[in-house]
């Protein structure tokens, strides 16, 4: 098992058990360290100790829909910004005490509590986690609540930065993250792991249309894909048969439009495709994947592009392959790094990778 997913389990059973744990960010801004819980295993002692080793600022991450239905509005009137404004539970006192501020967190994760139910402004601040969790947005309030649904807990959490013991004035960063879980027995996980592990564990793609349609090659199985995060739309061309028992012929190609329709000479993206089609259609057999990531045309020479993130491209190929019951598949020795980075996440979905065998290519 990866040691990745080793990090991401124990901190999922840790919160799936009620307890606090270390969720790190390491960002451009520098790591930051946060501790998380599911907010609806808040106790008095839990918040104790999360507001003597924190900012004492402690937020609580929920989900759109709750915000919504809450009635938590931004903490700037007309605004967007996920930090919503402060609460206290109508059953608390003062609202500052860790008792308070733990029914306060608990009360919020409740799914039988409405907005009349809290006072505003309060003590505890909630804040809107985007929809997709860490997959869309790779942030603090996400991952804690992404760490809760993972355990099966609602899907709320309170968070905030662990401060620095050696540097008051500051939060705690690096080696001082990893000591101060270790010295309280908790478990530890960054946000990039959390990435990482729902890439590998959840279907990042569906299919979402199925035909046969003619072509140079004679008739061919197309199957649509929609990417479940992102909503981008991918199309599978299947010549020949594919299945388990035989190695399929690979091309993996993200769209351009200028290349692949217009036959540009500015990049190679048309005439890969051209020749990944010649070949498969000497041979018989092979598999097209053409990939269109959401956002803006992709045309080279024409419009301004973000090449897609290899990792994220990767693993919504394998889970392709994965639907479609291909386990092997045929990758030469001269395959880009993009494509060397593809074919690492399709073995970890467990499928095989033949070599020695030409052409296999990776364009767009």
């Amino acid at each position: 098992m990866r040691t990745t997913d080793v990090r991401v389990r124990r901190a999922i059973a840790a919160v799936a058990a009620g307890r606090p744990v270390v969720v790190t960010d390491d960002t451009a801004r520098g790591e930051q360290g946060y501790v998380a819980l599911a907010a609806d295993a808040a106790t008095p002692s839990l918040l104790a100790f999360t507001v003597r080793h924190t900012s004492g600022y402690v937020r609580v991450a929920l989900p759109n829909s709750e915000c919504d239905r809450l009635n938590l509005p931004p903490l700037c009137a007309g605004t967007s910004a996920a930090d919503r404004v402060a609460v206290d539970w109508r059953g608390t006192g003062t609202g500052i005490s860790a008792t308070d501020r733990a029914a306060t967190i608990a009360a919020l994760a409740t799914s039988t509590s409405d907005a009349s139910d809290f006072r505003r402004p309060g003590h505890v601040v909630p804040v809107r986690a985007g929809d997709g969790g860490v997959l869309r947005h790779p942030e603090p309030a996400e991952a804690a609540v992404d760490l809760a649904r993972l355990a099966g807990r609602r899907p709320a959490a309170a968070l905030c930065e662990i401060v620095s013991r050696e540097h008051p004035v500051a939060m705690a960063r690096g080696a001082e993250l990893a000591e101060f879980a270790k010295t309280h027995g908790l478990s530890m996980v960054s946000i990039d792991d959390l990435v990482a592990y729902r890439r590998r564990t959840e279907p990042q793609a569906v299919r979402s249309a199925e035909t046969t349609i003619p072509s140079a090659m004679g008739a061919s199985r197309v199957i649509g894909f929609r990417d479940v995060h992102d909503g981008g739309e991918h199309l599978v061309m299947i010549i020949g048969e594919a299945g388990a028992r035989v190695p399929m012929l690979l091309h993996v190609h993200v769209e351009c439009v200028t290349g692949d329709v217009f036959g540009s000479t500015a990049c190679r993206c048309g005439g890969e495709l051209d020749r990944a089609l010649a070949t498969m259609r000497a041979r018989g057999s092979g598999m097209i994947v053409y990939l269109r990531p959401s956002g803006p045309l992709r045309a080279c020479g024409l419009s301004a592009h973000d090449k897609p993130p290899a990792e994220s491209i990767s693993q919504t190929v394998a889970w392709i392959l994965r639907d479609l019951g291909v386990h092997t598949v045929k990758l030469s020795d001269d395959a880009p790094g993009f494509g060397l980075v593809m074919f690492g996440a399709i073995r970890e979905h467990g499928l095989h990778v033949v070599g020695d065998v030409t052409p296999l290519a990776v364009a767009g």
